[in-house]
């Protein structure tokens, strides 16, 4: 019988930060041919978290790996836990930011939601007519639109002829997939993670072919990992303002 991908998760203990470690922990990860990621620990006590999923030999040796780490490192302990496969495209540290992004609801001729990231110094655009969705099994229609200074993100506020726009959150992102971005984007397939008040976890965009040159339709998708929230109602459920704490009703009445 074929090997089975399974995944762990491991907290690496000891002098680990400011070592080069997540960057040899790449390396060694992608010699391999694991998949997953690196980050260091939110407390203060130096420790490197990371999630890891392949086949049973290469994730043997990458568990070994991490309690010596890199010639500069002082590994004192790691403990690894058995985790669920996300089905990651590759390696990669996670926790360093590409940049903003922005969920902006909007009443304007047709109500949507407008969902941008920044690449490049500009906010890639998309129009999302039923908003994001926390539930994998959802594929939400995304229009891309122009791309917006950053300027913009931080607008709230009437817009004239009874439209307006609201927060409706915001937050970091990373950059994911095999293909470096903004080639990812030219390409077609863009995966990312979220790190907002309402939005969290990897997403994908996908584009469908449909739509005219100047917008492109696309497919804003949740990836399956410990954020999503199968048969949820993100927008329904939360549908006030992060800034202001008004909903666009409230905003517009």
């Amino acid at each position: 019988m074929a090997d089975r991908k399974r995944a762990f998760r491991a907290t690496v203990q000891g002098k680990v930060q400011g070592v080069a470690f997540r960057d040899a922990a790449v390396r060694r990860a992608r010699a391999l041919g694991v998949l997953g990621w690196v980050r260091n620990a939110d407390d203060d006590d130096g420790t490197v978290l990371v999630h890891a999923e392949g086949l049973g030999d290469a994730l043997d040796a990458f568990a070994g790996w991490l309690g010596e780490g890199p010639a500069a490192a002082r590994v004192d302990g790691v403990v690894v836990e058995s985790a669920k496969v996300e089905g990651h495209e590759q390696f990669a540290i996670r926790g360093v930011s590409a940049g903003a992004f922005v969920v902006q609801e909007h009443q304007a001729t047709a109500h949507h939601y407008d969902f941008r990231l920044e690449v490049d110094g500009v906010m890639r655009s998309w129009a999302v007519p039923k908003g994001p969705s926390l539930d994998p099994a959802v594929k939400r229609l995304a229009v891309q639109v122009g791309d917006h200074q950053l300027s913009h993100n931080a607008f709230e506020g009437a817009t004239g002829s009874g439209g307006g726009v609201i927060i409706w959150d915001r937050g970091t992102y990373e950059q994911g997939g095999r293909v470096p971005w903004p080639e990812a984007l030219d390409r077609g397939h863009a995966v990312f993670v979220l790190h907002g008040d309402k939005l969290s976890g990897g997403f994908a965009l996908q584009r469908t072919g449909r739509g005219d040159a100047a917008k492109p339709q696309w497919l804003l998708i949740k990836r399956r990992d410990d954020a999503a929230q199968p048969g949820s109602d993100i927008v329904a459920a939360q549908p006030r303002s992060v800034v202001s704490g008004r909903t666009l009703g409230e905003l517009l009445g």
